[in-house]
Formats: structure tokens, C-alpha cells, sequence
């Protein structure tokens, strides 16, 4: 079954997170093989993994409420979806009407992730938007002057290159608690071809993620998220739509 690029736009949130269940993820990869608008939309999302990591524990838990305006359409729109007033990815009976699946995830991630961004950079931090003036920042003492590395955000390089193939890449590969994020710099591609990353753990199972069409000759960036965890992770491999291997990098 095909998606609809509303059905696959809802998705792409939780797509680039890596959060996206595995039947789910090829349905859209299907998708966006074909459809250069979505794919566009997906480029458009590649930083947010990485933006979203820069949001500490502190920052969350003085999340103030963001207003009705921005909350109240997403909670209707999901009310909605749920009454089964919006087209889903799902089974269809012979009228064409959707079936409801039992999930919200796609369309309340999202809505999630939107949230969270529009408050950290739209001003509802640590209070409301009700004219009063910052709090003035006080001097760090000198013990908070050099911040300490977190364990649960450890961030190490890898290098890889393909004579075969041509390929050569960097990757910045980033520990969460959730998973394993990547930030792929990628060389001698050519350009327009059709790539998918996947990580790749020490049992053989693989998980994509995330596809991208080579836009440029010289170079090719690209940002995805895998629920495996770093020490389960063997390989990160760059494979094109018909499973031709571009480019092992050893993890």
C-alpha cells in the first residue's frame, strides 16, 4: 500500500528521530524514492536530531506551557485523527474508509517535537511571555567554568573509504540515551543517486536510518537516528535503493 504525502509528512518527525516502527520506515523510504517534494521536506528535518540533542534534562523540566493558540490545533488535529476525520496510513474497508490502527505515534511525535522546538527558541522558557524582563545571568563559579562531557552524549569520528566504489566519508556518530545518532559528510557519489545509511549490530540486524538523493558532485551531508545502541553497533553502511553496498565504516 502507497502513502500519501500527507500521511508520509506526518511521519518524517519521528523518521529522522529513528523512532519510526520498521514497517512504517519502508513504507515512507518507498515513498520518498519516488517523490522529490517529500524528500525535500525530509532535508528540511535532517538537523533536527541534532537540535533536539542540544536540550538538557533542566531545560525540559522548566518547559513552561506553550500557549492554546500552537497547543490547542495540534491536540484537536490529533482528536480528530483518532475519530478517524483525517486519512491515515492503515487498513481500508471497500468504501475507502481508514480503519483506526490503535496508534497515534507518527502525528503525536510530531506534535511533540514541535512543541518542544517552537518553546526552546520561541521564548516559553522558564515562564510566560508576560513583558517582564530576563533575569539577569549571574558569573559561573570556577567550577562551572569548564563544562563537563556527558556520558550519555559521547561523540567520536569515524573515517572510511571505498576504492572500489570511489566513496569516502566522515561520520560523526553521537551516544544517547535513546539510541545513536550520525552525521554522515560523504564524497564520490555520483550525483542524483539514491542512498539509504544503516546501521548494521553485531547480530546482523540492520535498521535504516534514513534515505537522501546526492544533491551536489563534490560532497553529500546527511543526518539520521537508529534505536540501536552504540556498543551494539558494528558498522554503519551506505547502500544505494537496490541494496548495492557503497561504503563499509568499521564502528
Amino acid at each position: 500500500m502507497s502513502m500519501a504525502c500527507e500521511d508520509v509528512r506526518v511521519s518524517l518527525g519521528v523518521y529522522v528521530l529513528g523512532a519510526i516502527d520498521p514497517a512504517e520506515r519502508s513504507m515512507v523510504d518507498a515513498h520518498l524514492t519516488a517523490c522529490p517534494a517529500c524528500r525535500d521536506e525530509l532535508a528540511g528535518l535532517a538537523g533536527l536530531p541534532a537540535l533536539l540533542g542540544r536540550v538538557s534534562e533542566s531545560q525540559l523540566t522548566a518547559l513552561a506551557e506553550p500557549p492554546g493558540e500552537l497547543l490547542e490545533p495540534l491536540l484537536a488535529r490529533a482528536a480528530a485523527e483518532r475519530r478517524g476525520r483525517l486519512p491515515r496510513l492503515g487498513r481500508r474497508d471497500g468504501q475507502g474508509r481508514g480503519h483506526w490502527s490503535g496508534r497515534w505515534t507518527p502525528l503525536i511525535a510530531a506534535a511533540a517535537v514541535a512543541l518542544v522546538v517552537v518553546a526552546l527558541f520561541g521564548g516559553f522558557l522558564s515562564g510566560r511571555f508576560d513583558g517582564s524582563p530576563p533575569p539577569v545571568a549571574q558569573p559561573p563559579s570556577p567550577s562551572q567554568t569548564r563544562p563537563q562531557p556527558s556520558p550519555s552524549h559521547e561523540v567520536e569520528e569515524l573515517y572510511a573509504s571505498d576504492a572500489r566504489t570511489g566513496a569516502s566519508a566522515r561520520l560523526v556518530v553521537t551516544t544517547k540515551r535513546s539510541g545513536t545518532q550520525a552525521e554522515l559528510h560523504l564524497k564520490g557519489v555520483p550525483l542524483g543517486s539514491h542512498c539509504r545509511l544503516e546501521a548494521v549490530d553485531r547480530y546482523g540486524r540492520r535498521d535504516s536510518m534514513g534515505s537522501w538523493e546526492v544533491a551536489y558532485r563534490s560532497y553529500s551531508t546527511f543526518t539520521g537516528s537508529t534505536m540501536f545502541q552504540r556498543d551494539r553497533v558494528t558498522s554503519f553502511q551506505v547502500v544505494t535503493d537496490d541494496g548495492r553496498k557503497l561504503l563499509v565504516i568499521p564502528a
